[in-house]
């Protein structure tokens, strides 16, 4: 229950995050302010997917990240969901940005997530060796603007995107398969540079 508690929160900060870069023209802007929403994570110790994922083996996927995944879904569709309700502009927005992500190959989706991947991977590992530190939060606003102004997936954050551009649910397959390919691809990516960096560690 605790698992799914701190994923469900996680995945309404995320949500906070996507609304918030949907809401403002400057991208620029927006990809700074979106990095609250993985500040609040890591400060509230939130179970968040793409936080987790890198530790999945050194930590024997406890917690859950299926479980994980699927509470950051929940958490993100209730805010998303209610704020589509109050503010419906943000749809015809939403609609544009998701109709130009499934445009591109699987190949060219599974290759941004995958440096979306790292990129979270280092911002919340450097969060926790140095934690409500200039170091610690400049790494989140750091890697969280990159990614995003970089065209990077990050599979919790589509979540959001996609809960405000649906219209159909004939859209629904297109949009799993998204999802999916983007929540591996983020592993692959958090894994890979937490293996390498951890081998650098240890060859010293």
């Amino acid at each position: 229950m605790e698992t799914i508690k701190k994923s469900i929160a996680a995945g309404a900060a995320i949500g906070i995050g996507s609304t918030i870069f949907l809401s403002v023209e400057n991208k620029i802007v927006g990809a700074l302010l979106f990095s609250l929403g993985l500040f609040l994570v890591c400060s509230f110790g939130m179970f968040l997917f793409t936080g987790k994922i890198g530790y999945v083996i050194s930590n024997k996927n406890k917690p859950n990240c299926a479980v994980i995944w699927l509470g950051n879904f929940i958490g993100s569709a209730i805010v998303c969901t209610a704020v589509r309700f109050a503010s419906p502009k943000l749809h015809e927005t939403a609609a544009k940005m998701v109709e130009a992500k499934l445009d591109k190959s699987l190949i060219a989706i599974a290759i941004l997530a995958f440096f979306c991947g790292v990129l979270m991977y280092v911002a919340v590992e450097n969060f926790r060796r140095n934690p409500n530190t200039v170091s610690g939060i400049a790494g989140i606003v750091l890697c969280v603007s990159v990614f995003i102004l970089s065209g990077f997936e990050h599979s919790i954050a589509d979540m959001g995107y996609m809960v405000y551009s649906i219209s159909s649910i004939k859209q629904v397959p297109s949009y799993l398969l998204f999802l999916l390919v983007v929540s591996a691809a983020n592993g692959l990516g958090a894994l890979a540079i937490r293996f390498l960096t951890e081998y650098k560690k240890e060859a010293k």
